[in-house]
């Protein structure tokens, strides 16, 4: 997870081995350091998927694979990775392509049918990029959120203060130390937490 965009780029694929052209694209699309980790479409891949510590899952398989739906559904437990799904050419013309396509845009994936354009590759990078920037920022703050309530939470208990009061402590002891309120409720835990 980083704040800075998409570090770690996981593709799934059926066919092994790495795909220059895509490589490249991605190479293009990204604007800072980044590590493309190649897979199949597999067990193996599954693993990989589930793990999560990637900013971005590119899927390349038909529309209408169900091994491929599945490493995508594994991807929407990380919620700050994006999933791109690059379909073998389609025009959704039968029922299970269509539900397919259903089914991938309920997990937020953008689709995108060969063949690829790159200037609709680059946009879809970057969309992912801008949001993944995005949710680790969110993630981060609901993550601080739930250290300070936690710290409030062990001041009513250890110290009998009101919610109240343990707000007010919280932010003091930020603004006299000039740290942030997540770092302070750390000490707190660290201190009153057995």
């Amino acid at each position: 997870m980083s704040s800075t965009g998409i570090d770690k780029v996981l593709i799934l694929r059926r066919e092994e081995g790495a795909s220059r052209v895509l490589e490249n694209f991605i190479v293009k699309s990204l604007k800072h350091p980044h590590e493309v980790v190649w897979e199949t479409i597999s067990e193996s891949g599954m693993r990989v998927a589930k793990r999560g510590d990637y900013g971005l899952l590119i899927v390349e398989s038909s529309i209408d694979d169900p091994a491929a739906i599945k490493a995508c559904h594994a991807a929407i437990a990380h919620p700050t990775a994006s999933i791109l799904f690059l379909a073998d050419e389609t025009s959704f013309a039968t029922d299970g392509e269509k539900k397919a396509r259903e089914k991938l845009l309920d997990m937020g994936a953008t689709i995108l049918v060969k063949p690829l354009k790159q200037s609709a590759f680059a946009t879809a990078i970057n969309s992912a990029d801008m949001a993944h920037i995005r949710l680790c920022a969110l993630k981060k703050k609901l993550d601080d959120e739930k250290v300070v309530t936690r710290a409030k939470l062990l001041l009513i208990q250890t110290l009998a203060y009101s919610e109240e009061e343990a707000h007010k402590y919280i932010e003091k002891e930020a603004m006299n130390s000039g740290r942030t309120r997540a770092e302070v409720a750390y000490e707190i835990i660290r201190t009153y937490d057995n």
